[in-house]
C-alpha cells in the first residue's frame, strides 16, 4: 500500500516510513511528515496499516520530535578542557582534529601495549542492524581490539532458550497468539510500559472470553488489567514452574506422546526432579498459596490454547538461567506447542538476529580478533577500576583506550562507582560517540556527535514480533552529527584500513541491507522479502510458515534434534542439566537479609528506555524524580511516609529516591527505576551503584535484581551532603538555570528554591 493510501499528504509536505530503533520489543512502524520547504520533520505518528503498530505509538516515541530537535544534543565534535568528572568542560573542535586525536591514540596504544589495550563498549542505543553491529564490528576485527561480551540484558534467557529449543520459537508473537489463545500468561511482564502494542490484542482476547494471568511480585500497570494476579517472591519463579509441572503430572494431564516424540530427558525430569517440588514446599519458597499453585497448574493443563509470554527482567536474577529454563519447559509438559498460539518465550531475537550470515556482516576474516581477550560488559567496572578480568586475573595489558557508542556505561553498568572511577583514570583515553550529553560524556577526552533515526538508513529486526522494518533518512543530519556506520568508515580511513581490493569499509548502508536481505538460503525468515518491497512499504513480515521451520516435523535446532529438557551442554558447564530451583544469592532466602532486608528490583520505567528519552523535557517532567516503591509494612517499620526522600544503601554504595507506598507490594521487596540518569539523582549515581558484578548461574548475564539493601529516611547529614554536591542553594540554582529542560522558563532565584522545596522534598527545608 502506498503512503498516499495511508495518510493524506498536503502539497509541500511529504510522508516517510521510519522504524523506531530503540530497545523495545515492538519496533513501531512510524510515519514522519516533513515540511519539504524547510526540510524539517513536523509530525510523527504510528503507521495505521502495520499489523502490530496499528496507528499508535507509545508515550515515549510520541515525543520523538522532541528527541530529535533537542537542546541537549551533541551536534559537533568536542574535546574536554580541564579535569574529568561531573563538572567537565568541553570546547568545540573540527571533525578532522577529533578523528586525528582518536586514531593517534589508537595507534600509540597498539604500538606501546598491543591491540588488546583498546576496549570498545557498545550495546543497544540503536537496534538497527547496520548501526548496531556491522561497520563497527569490521573496524574492531581489523584492529584486533579486545572483545566485549555484550551480555548486559538478555543472555541468561537467551541461553536458556538455546540450551532447550536451539534457535527456535513459536510461529506467532504475543500479538498474534492472543487472537487465538484461551489463556494468556504474562510472566514477569509489564507490557503496558515495555511493549504496549500487545495490549489492544490482549484486551480483544479478554473481550472474547480469554483469561489473562499476570505473574509478577509487583503491582504494575499490567497487573491492573489481569483477571488474576499471582505474586511469587522475586527469584522463586523456577520453583513455581516446577511445582506446576508436578501438579500436572500427578493429575495425569501431561502430554506423554509429545514428551516421547519431541523431547529429551523427560523421564529424568518426571522421575527425579519433580518429586522435589510438592505444593507445601513450593508455597513456602514462593509465598504463593498452595491452592493457587494447584489452580493455576490445572487451568494451564486443561487449556490447550495457552501462550506464556515471559520478559527479560526475569533473567536479571542470579539464578535466572534455571528460572528461565523452568518456565520454558512448561509447554513441553502439556504439549501446547502443538497449537499455533502455544508455547512459551521471551522474544524471538535469536532467530531474527542470529540466523543471518554473521560472517558476512562482521567480517572476522579481517583479523585474528577471536584469539584476543574478552571483557564482560557487566564487569567493565572492575576491569577499568581494578584492572581485573573475567576470571579474576590481572589484565595484561591494562585497558588504556576505551571507545563508547550506543551506550552509557556510567549509568547502565553495575558497580557504577567503579565504572566512573575507572573512566576517571589519568592514564586512560576515552572517546564517546553520542546523540546527547550523557554522564559518560563527562569522562571523555573526545565526544563525537551521533544522529537519530530520522537522519539515517537502517534495517530493524524486531525481537517481540515477526516484522522487519526499514527506513531511509527523512532529514539532513543536524549540526555535524554522523551515523555509526559512517563514523567507523571515517575511523577506518584514518587508520589506513581502506583498500582498493576489499569493500569492507566502503560498502554503503544500502548495500549492507541488500546483503542481509539475500540471506534466505541461510535464514528461512528472509524467504520472499525483497529490498524493493521494504523500501515501498516500510515493513515486511518474516516468513515463519516456511517448511524449513517446521520443528515438530523436521526436528528442533539442537544437537539432539529434540527439545532438550536435559541439556548435556549445561552439564559440561557444571550446571544442573535439568531445570531446577536454587535459592538466589542476595535474594529472598539469603542470610544477608538480616543486615539488608529488602530486595531491590530496578525495573524499566514507563517514560524512559534506559538512558534514552531522559533528555526529552516533557518525558522528564512526567518522571521528575527517582522514586522507590515500598510496601506499607516496610515503610511503617522505617517511619517512612509517601513522598519522603530516602537513602537506599548497602556495603557497595548508596543512592536516593522518594518513597511511593504501594498497597499490594510484597513485604521485603522494593522497586526503583533502572538507569535513572545519575546526574539527575541525589548523590549523583543511580541504583547500579549498589549492584555487584556477580553473573547469573549460566549465560553471564548481570544480576541487577539480586541486590539486598536497607532504606532509611534521609538524615540531616545526608541532606547537607546532597546540597554540598550541588554547591549549596546557589549551586542548585546555577544547575537549574543551565539545564536545557528549563530553557525559556523565567524564574527568580526565590521561585526556583520554592519549587525545589516541593520537588526535592527532604533536601530543601
Amino acid at each position: 500500500m502506498s503512503l498516499s493510501n495511508k495518510i493524506e499528504v498536503k502539497e509541500g509536505f511529504s510522508v516517510h516510513h521510519v522504524v523506531c530503533p530503540h530497545d523495545c520489543p515492538d519496533s513501531c512502524s512510524m510515519l514522519v511528515t516533513r515540511d519539504d520547504t524547510t526540510g524539517k520533520a513536523i509530525k510523527v505518528q504510528g503507521d495505521p496499516t502495520h499489523p502490530i503498530t496499528r496507528g499508535h505509538l507509545c508515550n515515549k516515541v510520541n515525543h520523538y520530535l522532541d528527541f530529535v530537535y533537542n537542546d541537549n544534543r551533541v551536534l559537533y565534535p568536542h574535546k574536554r578542557v580541564g579535569p574529568k568528572g561531573p563538572n567537565a568542560k568541553f570546547e568545540r573542535i573540527s571533525w578532522d582534529e577529533a578523528l586525528n586525536t582518536i586514531t593517534d591514540n589508537f595507534k600509540q596504544t597498539i604500538e606501546q601495549y598491543g591491540s588488546e589495550a583498546v576496549q570498545p563498549y557498545s550495546y543497544s542505543g540503536t537496534m538497527g542492524m547496520v548501526g548496531y553491529w556491522t561497520m563497527d564490528s569490521r573496524f574492531w576485527n581489523k584492529m584486533e581490539a579486545a572483545r566485549l561480551e555484550q551480555s548486559i540484558c538478555i543472555f541468561a534467557a537467551m541461553w536458556a532458550g538455546l540450551h532447550t529449543y536451539g534457535m527456535a520459537h513459536a510461529d506467532t508473537s504475543i500479538h498474534e497468539a492472543a487472537q487465538e489463545a484461551d489463556l494468556i500468561i504474562l510472566w514477569g511482564t509489564n507490557l503496558v510500559s515495555t511493549g504496549v502494542h500487545a495490549i489492544p490484542f490482549i484486551r480483544e482476547a479478554q473481550e472474547r472470553g480469554a483469561k489473562l494471568v499476570v505473574i509478577d511480585p509487583r503491582e504494575t500497570r499490567t497487573t491492573m488489567m489481569a483477571d488474576w494476579h499471582i505474586q511469587p517472591r522475586p527469584g522463586t519463579d523456577a520453583a513455581l514452574a516446577l511445582g506446576m509441572m508436578k501438579v500436572i503430572v500427578d493429575a495425569g494431564l501431561h502430554d506423554i506422546e509429545f514428551l516421547k516424540e519431541q523431547t529429551l530427558g523427560w523421564e529424568d525430569l518426571l522421575e527425579n526432579k519433580l518429586p522435589d517440588y510438592p505444593l507445601d514446599k513450593v508455597e513456602k519458597i514462593t509465598g504463593v498459596p498452595a491452592a493457587d499453585i494447584e489452580k493455576l497448574a490445572l487451568e494451564y493443563a486443561n487449556t490447550k490454547k495457552t501462550v506464556i509470554r515471559a520478559n527479560y527482567g526475569l533473567n536479571r536474577h542470579q539464578n535466572a538461567g534455571q528460572m528461565c529454563r523452568a518456565i520454558l519447559t512448561l509447554p513441553c509438559i502439556t504439549g501446547s506447542w502443538r497449537e499455533k498460539c502455544g508455547g512459551a518465550g521471551f522474544g524471538n531475537l535469536e532467530e531474527m538476529w542470529l540466523s543471518h550470515d554473521l560472517g558476512k556482516l562482521h567480517r572476522p576474516d579481517l583479523g585474528d580478533r577471536a584469539s584476543k581477550r574478552q571483557i564482560s560488559m557487566v564487569q567493565i567496572g572492575r576491569a577499568l577500576d581494578e584492572n581485573i578480568g573475567a576470571d579474576g586475573e590481572q589484565l595484561d595489558p591494562p585497558i588504556k583506550s576505551v571507545f563508547v557508542y550506543n551506550s552509557d556505561p556510567a549509568n547502565c553498568a553495575p558497580n557504577s562507582n567503579g565504572v566512573r572511577n575507572g573512566l576517571s583514570r589519568d592514564d586512560i583515553f576515552v572517546g564517546v560517540h553520542e546523540t546527547f550529553w550523557t554522564d559518560t560524556c563527562n569522562y571523555a577526552d573526545i565526544v563525537l556527535p551521533a544522529d537519530t533515526q530520522l537522519e539515517r538508513m537502517d534495517l530493524v529486526a524486531t525481537y517481540g514480533n515477526w516484522y522487519f522494518s526499514m527506513n531511509e533518512p527523512v532529514i539532513e543530519p543536524l549540526g555535524e552529527s554522523v551515523r555509526n556506520s559512517e563514523l567507523f568508515r571515517k575511523l577506518a580511513d584514518k587508520m589506513g584500513y581502506v583498500t582498493d581490493d576489499d569493500n569492507a569499509f566502503t560498502q554503503t548502508d544500502e548495500e549492507i541491507i541488500r546483503d542481509i536481505l539475500v540471506d534466505d538460503t541461510v535464514n528461512p525468515l528472509m524467504e520472499g522479502i525483497k529490498y524493493e518491497d521494504l523500501k515501498k512499504n516500510g515493513w515486511a513480515r518474516a516468513n515463519t510458515s516456511t517448511d524449513r521451520r517446521n520443528f515438530l516435523k523436521n526436528g528442533w535446532p539442537t544437537p539432539s534434534k529434540k527439545i532438550e529438557i536435559y541439556s548435556e551442554a549445561l552439564k559440561e558447564q557444571g550446571v544442573d542439566p535439568l531445570p531446577s530451583y536454587v535459592p538466589e544469592i542476595e535474594g529472598q532466602e539469603d542470610p544477608k537479609r538480616e543486615q539488608y532486608p529488602l530486595q531491590v528490583l530496578s525495573c524499566a520505567s514507563h517514560n524512559f528506555i534506559g538512558d534514552s528519552f531522559q533528555s526529552v523535557p516533557r518525558l522528564h517532567a512526567m518522571m521528575s524524580r527517582p522514586t522507590v516503591e515500598l510496601s506499607p509494612a516496610d515503610a511503617m517499620r522505617r517511619n517512612i511516609v509517601d513522598g519522603d526522600l530516602c537513602r537506599l544503601y548497602n556495603d557497595r554504595g548508596e543512592t536516593f529516591a522518594h518513597a511511593v507506598i504501594i498497597e499490594k507490594l510484597l513485604e521485603g521487596v522494593c522497586n526503583t527505576q533502572k538507569q535513572f540518569k545519575g546526574s539527575n539523582t541525589y548523590g549523583g549515581v543511580n541504583i547500579n551503584a549498589l549492584n555487584s558484578e556477580m553473573l547469573t548461574d549460566f549465560g553471564n548475564s548481570p544480576t541487577f535484581y539480586s541486590c539486598l539493601v536497607e532504606i532509611e529516611p534521609v538524615s540531616e547529614a545526608a541532606k547537607k551532603k546532597i546540597l554540598a554536591g550541588w554547591g549549596g542553594e546557589q549551586g542548585f540554582i546555577k544547575k537549574w538555570r543551565e539545564d536545557p529542560r528549563n530553557k525559556g522558563i523565567e524564574a527568580t532565584d526565590e521561585e526556583i528554591l520554592e519549587a525545589a522545596k516541593e520537588i526535592h522534598k527532604g533536601v530543601f527545608s
